[in-house]
C-alpha cells in the first residue's frame, strides 16, 4: 500500500495525519455510495406514478362569427369599356394608358366619310317610304289621277310613234333589198349573155356579181337589224303603257289595308337603317362618359378595327369603388344572401376591407361535375392604392351572434347522442350535456346547461417519471393530449 512505501521516508506526525486524511476519504466515499442507493431506489419507488393535468377556461360572454372564404380579383364597379360602333379607319388617339380624362372628353376618332354618305342616302329612302305610306293613306287624289293618266297618255303617244316608225322602216328596207336584189338579177342575165361566149366580159360579169351578191347580203341583214330595232322600240312602248295603265288603275282603286300594313312595314325597316347608321356615324368617335384614369389604349392612327368585339380600343375606369366576384360551393350557397357583410383583404394587404354582397348567380357553373355559384360583392371602404386586377381574399360574414355565453370549440364534445362538456368536480371532471349555437373555429355558443365563469374542461395533460433500472438517476418526462385554450384559461393538477 502507499502508506505502507512511504513510511520510511515520513516521522511520526506526519504519518499519523495521512493515515487519518485516508480514513475520512473512505467514509465519505461509503456515504456516498449509501445515499447514491437510497436515492435510486426513491426513485425507482416514484417511477409510473401519473401526474394529471387538467387545461381550463371558463364560460364567458363573447362573439360568434361564421364565414364562407372565397377569393377573386378586384374589379372597378365603374369601367367603361369602349369601341368603335363600325368598321373602319383610326383617324387618331388622344388618349394614353394612365392618363386622367373627364366625362365627355374626346379620345379617339375613325374616319366617319363613308358612313356619312350611307347615312345620307338612309334618310332620303326613308322620307320616299313615308311619303308612299301618307299618298296611300290619303287615297287617290285629282293631283294622283293626273300623275297616273298622263304616264299612261305618254306611253300611247311613245306605242303609236313606234308603230309607225316600224312599219315606216320596214318599207325602206324592202325597197333597199329589192333594190340590190334587181342589181343581182341583171348581173345574171348579163353572165348569161357573156359566158362563154365572151371571156373577157364573162370575167367581168361574174366579179361584178359576186360584189353585187356580197351587197345584196349586207342590205339584208342591215334591213333585219333595222326591222328588229323599230320592233324593239315599239314593244318597249307597249311596256310603258301597259305599266302606266296599271299604275293608273291602281291609283283609281282604293289602297288596301294590306298595302298600309306594307308601307308602314318598309317605313319601320328604313327606320332602323337610319338609326344604326346615326348610331355608327356617332360612334365614329370615342369620348369617355365617365371621370377616370385610361387603363388600356389598343388601337393606333391608321389601324383598320372592326366594330364591336371583346378586346376593346380604349377602357377607362373611376378609381377608389371596387368589387371581388369569387365562387362558393353548391352547399355553401343558401347561407349566402344579398346585403351581407364581407371582410375583403387584398394581395400584399394584412387590413381587411369592408364590403356587401350584392350580387349571387341564379344558376351554377359546373366544371367537372362540381357545381359552383359566382358571388359578388362590392367594397364599401374606398381605397384609392388598389390597382385594377389585384387578387384578394374575402370571407363573406354569413351568421354572427353577439354577447352570448360561449366556451372555447375545443371544449365541446358532439355525438349523436348531442353535445356535452367537462367540468370539475372537487378536482376531477364531469361530463354536462349543453345545447350549442353558432360556432366558429375558436368559440361555440351555449344556448343551455351552463352559466357564467363557469370553469370547463378544454384540454387533459397526463405526464409520469420513466421507469428505469435501480441504481440509475434520470430527470422526469411527460407527454399526453391537450388543445388551445380560451381567454383566462388556467391549470388544474390532480395528483395520484
Amino acid at each position: 500500500m502507499a502508506t505502507t512505501r512511504l513510511a520510511p521516508y515520513l516521522g511520526a506526525p506526519m504519518r499519523t495525519r495521512v493515515l487519518s486524511n485516508l480514513m475520512k476519504r473512505r467514509v465519505l466515499a461509503a456515504l456516498v455510495l449509501v445515499f447514491a442507493i437510497l436515492g435510486a431506489t426513491a426513485v425507482y419507488v416514484q417511477a409510473g406514478k401519473v401526474t394529471t393535468t387538467y387545461r381550463t377556461a371558463p364560460v364567458a360572454y363573447g362573439t360568434i362569427t361564421q364565414t364562407i372564404g372565397m377569393a377573386g380579383n378586384l374589379a372597378p364597379v365603374t369601367e367603361a369599356d369602349l369601341n368603335f360602333a363600325a368598321a373602319g379607319t383610326v383617324l387618331s388617339v388622344a388618349a394614353t394608358v394612365g392618363e386622367t380624362v373627364v366625362k365627355g372628353e374626346r379620345l379617339a376618332a375613325q374616319d366617319s366619310t363613308v358612313l356619312a354618305a350611307q347615312l345620307s342616302q338612309a334618310k332620303a329612302t326613308l322620307s320616299s317610304a313615308q311619303a308612299k305610306l301618307a299618298q296611300d293613306e290619303a287615297g287617290p287624289t285629282a293631283q294622283n289621277l293626273t300623275s297616273a293618266q298622263n304616264p299612261v297618255a305618254s306611253a300611247q303617244v311613245s306605242v303609236n310613234s313606234a308603230t309607225t316608225s316600224l312599219a315606216d322602216t320596214k318599207a325602206i328596207n324592202a325597197q333597199l333589198v329589192a333594190a340590190a336584189q334587181s342589181i343581182v338579177d341583171q348581173d345574171n342575165q348579163s353572165v348569161t349573155v357573156d359566158c362563154p361566149a365572151n371571156p373577157p366580159a364573162c370575167s367581168i360579169d361574174e366579179a361584178k356579181l359576186a360584189t353585187d351578191l356580197q351587197n345584196l347580203a349586207s342590205v339584208k341583214v342591215k334591213a333585219q337589224q333595222s326591222n328588229d330595232q323599230a320592233a324593239a322600240q315599239l314593244a318597249s312602248a307597249k311596256q310603258q303603257l301597259a305599266a302606266a295603265k296599271s299604275s293608273l288603275a291602281a291609283t283609281l282603286v282604293s289602297t288596301t289595308p294590306q298595302t298600309i300594313q306594307i308601307d308602314a312595314a318598309q317605313v319601320q325597316i328604313e327606320q332602323v337603317n337610319v338609326n344604326t347608321l346615326k348610331h355608327q356615324v356617332a360612334g365614329s368617335v370615342i369620348a369617355s362618359p365617365i371621370d377616370g384614369i385610361v387603363s388600356q389604349v389598343n388601337i393606333k392612327a391608321g389601324q383598320a378595327v372592326t366594330g364591336g368585339g371583346t378586346t376593346y380600343a380604349i377602357v377607362v375606369y373611376t378609381p377608389g369603388a371596387y368589387e371581388v366576384t369569387g365562387t362558393v360551393s353548391d352547399a355553401q350557397v343558401n347561407l349566402v344572401a344579398a346585403g351581407q357583410t364581407v371582410q375583403v383583404t387584398p394581395a400584399g394587404s394584412t387590413q381587411a376591407l369592408l364590403g356587401k354582397v350584392t350580387l349571387i348567380s341564379p344558376a351554377a357553373t359546373i366544371s367537372s361535375g362540381v357545381a359552383t355559384f359566382g358571388v359578388t360583392a362590392q367594397l364599401t371602404d374606398t381605397s384609392n392604392s388598389i390597382k385594377p386586377g389585384i387578387s384578394a381574399t374575402a370571407s363573406i360574414v354569413v351568421k354572427q351572434v353577439v354577447h352570448v355565453l360561449t366556451v372555447p370549440t375545443s371544449a365541446v364534445h358532439t355525438s349523436a347522442a348531442g353535445s356535452t362538456v367537462q367540468i370539475l368536480v372537487n378536482g376531477a371532471p364531469q361530463s354536462v350535456s349543453v345545447q350549442v349555437g353558432a360556432s366558429d373555429p375558436i368559440r361555440t355558443e351555449i344556448l343551455s346547461g351552463l352559466q357564467l365563469n363557469q370553469v370547463v374542461v378544454i384540454a387533459v395533460v397526463t405526464s409520469s417519471v420513466p421507469s428505469t433500472g435501480a441504481g440509475t438517476v434520470l430527470g422526469g418526462g411527460g407527454g399526453g393530449r391537450g388543445g388551445a385554450g380560451g381567454a383566462g384559461g388556467g391549470v388544474i393538477r390532480a395528483g395520484g
